[in-house]
């Protein structure tokens, strides 16, 4: 399958779930705009090789890509939990809230992975 419009497609379909969960945060609040955790996850994870994993067809590039970032994500996940401790800490003087750690990392994890799957696609289909 090196059909090069299905993969712009897929990551065109990537980009756009992409753009729509890091909107969540802004939905219930009624305004438009990205969370700022959301692009510093982006931000990092292109900074630290997203779109670099192969894959012959679609499936496999969505295999590898879950495959072949697993260390980058677990390595975002470290990042986003030391860093939001000792922002928390140094701003409020307090120790984090579980549940706002939780989202912290959680957010990173998924921007970091839907914006390696969206370059794997967008990178096959420029092959």
């Amino acid at each position: 399958m090196s059909n090069k419009y299905l993969y712009m497609v897929l990551g065109a379909i990537v980009t756009v779930v992409w753009y729509y969960v890091g909107n969540l945060a802004y939905f219930s609040y009624g305004t438009p705009g990205l969370s700022e955790a959301w692009w510093l996850g982006t931000v990092l994870a292109v900074g630290l090789g997203a779109g670099s994993t192969g894959g012959t067809c679609a499936v496999t590039v969505l295999v590898e890509s879950i495959k072949g970032y697993v260390s980058t994500l677990i390595l975002l996940a470290i990042v986003a939990f030391v860093g939001h401790g000792v922002y928390v800490l140094v701003t409020m003087q307090t120790i984090a809230d579980p549940a706002m750690w939780a989202k912290v990392v959680l957010t990173f994890v998924v921007s970091g992975f839907l914006t390696n799957l969206m370059f794997s696609y967008l990178k096959k289909a420029n092959a």
